[in-house]
């Protein structure tokens, strides 16, 4: 199973990735904010499952809400 985790590098996407390994998938694709934008696309194509846990942690402006 492809899965994939954004916001991998974040404090729940990185333990989230590292119990997965454990549970061994091996076809983690984890996407953060120093990826490549145009990685996304395919990554989105290929997954079999999303963790989507991208987000803005304690942002300093009401827009980066939305």
């Amino acid at each position: 199973m492809k899965i994939l985790v954004t916001g991998a590098r974040g404090f729940i996407g990185k333990n989230l990735v590292a119990e997965l390994r454990n549970r061994h998938y091996d076809e983690i694709m984890e996407f953060d904010t120093d990826t490549k934008e145009e990685l996304l696309d395919s990554y989105c194509k290929e997954a079999d499952f999303v963790f989507h846990l991208a987000g803005v942690n304690r942002p300093k402006e009401q827009s980066e809400f939305m």
